[in-house]
């Protein structure tokens, strides 16, 4: 036998998820990050950094320039006050613009702020 579902939604209705059956677990909403993820997300941007200097891909300056910037992140982690978070945040932020014409490292920047944002 068969089972049929139907969604019937006019105008301005929104589906959040049609569901007909399921097997396993469902998680729905946003997902909650820890400080762990960006001590790993850090440590994993300045890696990159290190070596797209080492292949040319990355100016030091700019690496260095970064690397002051991610100061406040590891400041944050160390004391991490609410004061302190907009400051890692803001810091974040200059770290993916500054990495922003190496496509691969500032990918990693820009998982970096997100965990960074999502922190409370």
């Amino acid at each position: 036998m068969s089972e049929w579902y139907t969604n019937i939604a006019g105008g301005d209705a929104r589906v959040g998820a049609q569901i007909g059956k399921v097997d396993g677990n469902v998680t729905v909403g946003s997902p909650q990050f820890h400080e762990d993820g960006l001590r790993t997300q850090v440590a994993e941007l300045r890696s990159a950094m290190r070596r797209a200097v080492e292949t040319g891909t990355l100016e030091a300056e700019i690496r260095k320039a970064a690397e002051a910037e991610l100061t406040e992140v590891d400041a944050y982690l160390k004391h991490g006050d609410e004061k302190q978070r907009g400051k890692m945040v803001l810091a974040l932020k200059k770290v993916r613009g500054l990495l922003g014409d190496v496509a691969d490292v500032a990918s990693i920047a820009a998982v970096a702020l997100t965990i960074g944002q999502g922190l409370s």
